[in-house]
């Protein structure tokens, strides 16, 4: 194998995992770790694949090259998303909190919110690349950080929780903060126990009828991951908007060109969120973005433009530098923190052992180039697509969309996880639609993740 053949096998699988990653994310409710979960699912086929196109281009590292594959599709989904989450399932003026690249949307600069997701992507790429090394010697080996911190995991999780639901009443005093905290741990522990009952029980395997097709009684438990969410995030948008009406409010556009420029604050808020997402359990760019900077919130100042952008870059940073990040705690501390990191080690095999940065070098580097190709070329389609989205935003903003992608989300996981997701689904989008309908933020439903997390660490499960 030489290497020029083992750097244009790489080029060619970020390539193709770019335009693969890209395209899912311009699927409303279609998440990157469901695809990873496919490829894992049908590894004879997929190894069988790359192992062709490693021949090809002349390499026979087929399991490098599944990891440059995922990588690259990976960092793809991230910028595909600031087209879907702008454009897609924009709620009603009347409901109570709205995202806001949707408030943006509805005020005629949705491309002004696509282009702050598209930079905030970049540099959280970008940042996170540089600062991954030195993280990793300080968490890893021979810093050991993280494994002193690990034995109080479960009072660091009850921490992270309880700021998410203080937060919750900042702006509000006395009683009505108060009930207001008292409505978000509502939200929080109902999606706890939806959590629990998907990641910690038995009820993938429980006696329910099934589809005909289905004859193992059977569902793999990472299955249910999206009906769950797609009930709690995507679901609940796309009901909301199937009554707005926001064609005529989409014409109305300020003349010149709206941009966040990131300061240092929000580089530092995007590594250390990006951090959290990628080393700690349970954590997700909204939980990440609201400890570390509680002031960056998803629907205060509702009429500031600014505001609402710089909520949109430090987000998006967030989970694109945590995607970077999540490398590193699966080679150093042998942890997966997303799908895509979990399909990588099992692609790898028992070639991810904990250990130092020199042991794993050529992974990294590997997984790191495929995610910079991925970055660059994500950011000039949004790019590139975004320029055009206005010829055509009135449909993508149409009922008819969201009637579409209300099918294919629900057909989808109907097919893969039969009654059992089904069920879980329905209960999860009913749990979706509090938070926007009374105003508590959505962040409250990452008590799906968070609750079992901290039980799982306290013994309780």
């Amino acid at each position: 194998m030489t290497c020029l053949g083992l750097l244009a096998s790489l080029a060619l699988c970020s390539l193709c995992g770019t335009g693969v990653g890209f395209v899912a994310g311009l699927v409303p409710g279609l998440h990157m770790n469901n695809i990873a979960a496919t490829i894992t699912a049908y590894s004879g086929a997929t190894i069988a694949v790359f192992g062709a196109i490693g021949q090809i281009a002349g390499s026979d590292d087929t399991g490098l090259l599944l990891t440059c594959f995922i990588s690259a599709a990976l960092v793809g989904h991230l910028f595909a998303e600031a087209v879907t989450s702008t454009y897609i399932g924009i709620p009603a003026g009347d409901t109570v909190s709205v995202l806001p690249a949707h408030r943006l949307a509805r005020a005629g600069m949705g491309d002004a919110a696509v282009s702050a997701s598209a930079d905030g992507s970049l540099s959280g790429i970008l940042l996170a690349v540089v600062l991954l090394f030195p993280m990793c010697v300080l968490l890893g080996s021979p810093g050991g950080l993280y494994r002193l911190i690990s034995g109080m995991m479960g009072f660091i999780m009850l921490i992270f929780s309880a700021v998410l639901l203080c937060s919750e009443g900042t702006g509000r005093r006395g009683i009505a903060k108060a009930r207001h905290i008292l409505q978000a741990l509502l939200v929080f522990l109902a999606a706890g126990a939806l959590g629990t009952v998907v990641l910690c029980t038995d009820f993938y395997s429980c006696r329910i009828p099934d589809l005909p097709f289905r004859h193992d009684g059977f569902v793999l438990r990472s299955s249910l991951l999206l009906p769950m969410f797609a009930g709690l995030y995507g679901i609940p948008g796309l009901i909301l908007g199937l009554r707005s009406s926001l064609v005529a409010d989409l014409v109305n556009r300020p003349e010149g060109e709206l941009r966040h420029r990131a300061s240092w604050k929000d580089l530092l808020v995007s590594f250390m969120g990006g951090s959290l997402v990628g080393w700690m359990p349970g954590m997700t760019a909204g939980s990440s973005a609201t400890i570390c900077a509680p002031s960056v919130r998803e629907f205060s100042a509702s009429t500031d433009v600014q505001s609402s952008l710089r909520f949109i870059w430090v987000y998006s940073s967030i989970s694109a530098s945590g995607s970077v990040f999540a490398v590193g705690a699966l080679f150093m501390i042998l942890r997966a923190r997303s799908g895509c990191m979990d399909a990588v080690q099992f692609f790898l095999g028992g070639r991810v052992e904990p250990g130092s940065l020199t042991d794993n070098l050529v992974l990294i580097m590997a997984m790191l180039l495929a995610m910079l190709i991925a970055a660059w070329l994500g950011h000039l389609l949004v790019s590139r697509l975004n320029m055009r989205l206005h010829r055509i935003r009135s449909l993508i903003c149409s009922t008819r969309v969201a009637v579409l992608s209300l099918v294919f989300v629900s057909s989808l996981s109907l097919l893969l996880t039969g009654t059992r997701g089904t069920l879980v689904m329905a209960t999860a989008t009913l749990l979706g639609l509090l938070p926007p309908l009374s105003g508590i933020r959505r962040i409250q439903l990452m008590g799906c993740l968070l609750l079992p997390v901290t039980m799982e660490f306290f013994g309780l499960l």
